[in-house]
């Protein structure tokens, strides 16, 4: 991590931005203490696994939904 200074991080900051933007990281000194730092976005984690490989393996078994529903109203009384 590169160490610089807020009034070189003000004079130049689209710069360090760009440069974060491509990984780089900076601390932010102020009188010799860190303040601060420039790091780039984590990556968002996918929380659930993909379910696609999952799912290719279900076997319907069967006729239709739709048909099982009409056949069903049709042999019903009301």
């Amino acid at each position: 991590m590169t160490q610089i200074t807020i009034e070189e991080a003000n004079k130049n900051l689209y710069i360090l931005l760009e440069q974060v933007a491509k990984g780089e990281q900076f601390v932010l000194m102020k009188e010799g203490k860190e303040v601060a730092r420039l790091l780039p976005p984590q990556q968002a984690e996918k929380v659930f696994p993909s379910l696609n490989s999952f799912r290719k393996t279900i076997v319907l078994k069967g006729s239709a939904m739709s048909t099982t529903i009409l056949e069903e109203r049709e042999n019903q009384r009301y």
